[in-house]
């Protein structure tokens, strides 16, 4: 008998043996992959669940604002002499750069909401046209692949949205006309590179904004937009919905900055180059990028406003 339950435990031992045995082996299957693989799994889902959340709460806000937008856009009412629809699309943009954990300072915005004729910034994302909505309702020079988007190109078209063929010569020169013709309050902002630029450059301004503004006599203000991770918001070689889905899974605040210069108020024989090197190097300087345009002639009509 004794050597029967002895023989029952001998069995019992060999099988935890074997059980320590194979759990030995998972163990050494999970550490073949080093630790840091884990967490940057569950770094990677905890990311994709923010990014899903962002969306469910941001699509939303943009889906009623368009509705809103489309409803009212043919109101009369204005506010603080802007039609109701632009105001719309302002507190849209702010709700959603909350939504993004985006966090914006301008620290002269009076510059932006005083001043009546043209705005010219720098240009990395599609982000900047809610950085510039924020401050107030502005209209925009836009490409016209953009009037076929859905919703943006639907507010686009609603709020007074300016679009041009570039690779048209006849666009460009109606485009020109109707922003000569339209009103100067609110701005309309135009970005001299002539599209989305590098994150950490900025390209050679064209001077044919600087042009309509000589032509015109048309005041404008250089601005600079900044963002302390422009890796994140920035577009470039790829699709809107891989660089918008990068932005929504982002942890942490992004910090952006907007920061209007000096208005400056061409002359009658002013010359659109050394305008737009002048303006070029100031928006430079604001980005603390390195200049991609020099100045050749130092003499030219150029009066700015005070700071």
């Amino acid at each position: 008998m004794i050597l029967a339950q002895t023989g029952r435990k001998s069995k019992a031992i060999s099988k935890c043996a074997i059980h320590l045995t194979d759990a030995r082996h998972v163990c050494y299957k999970m550490l073949a992959y080093p630790p840091h693989t884990h967490y940057a799994i569950i770094n990677k889902v905890m990311r994709s669940l923010l990014g899903i959340l962002r969306l469910a709460i941001a699509f939303p806000i943009v889906g009623i604002g368009t509705l809103l937008v489309l409803a009212v856009a043919w109101l009369p009412i204005r506010i603080r002499g802007i039609r109701v629809a632009p105001w719309i699309c302002t507190l849209v943009a702010r709700l959603v750069m909350l939504v993004f954990n985006v966090r914006f300072h301008c620290p002269k915005p009076e510059r932006i909401r005083q001043h009546r004729g043209l705005v010219f910034a720098n240009h990395i994302t599609y982000f900047d046209i809610l950085m510039l909505l924020h401050v107030l309702p502005l209209r925009f020079v836009s490409a016209i692949e953009i009037r076929s988007w859905p919703l943006i190109g639907w507010v686009a078209r609603a709020i007074g949205t300016v679009f041009v063929n570039r690779s048209d010569k006849p666009s460009r020169a109606e485009t020109r006309k109707r922003i000569a013709e339209a009103e100067r309050y609110p701005p309309i902002v135009l970005f001299p590179e002539g599209g989305i630029g590098p994150a950490n450059a900025l390209r050679p301004f064209r001077f044919g904004a600087f042009e309509i503004a000589i032509e015109y006599q048309i005041p404008y203000l250089p601005c600079a937009i900044i963002y302390d991770r422009p890796e994140v918001v920035a577009w470039g070689d790829e699709s809107f919905v891989r660089a918008f889905w990068r932005l929504a899974c982002t942890a942490g605040p992004i910090h952006a900055l907007l920061v209007p210069l000096t208005v400056v108020i061409p002359q009658p024989d002013s010359k659109p180059e050394p305008l737009a090197i002048a303006a070029h190097r100031a928006i430079a300087d604001a980005l603390r990028v390195r200049p991609q345009m020099s100045l050749n002639a130092e003499n030219h009509s150029l009066r700015s406003e005070a700071e």
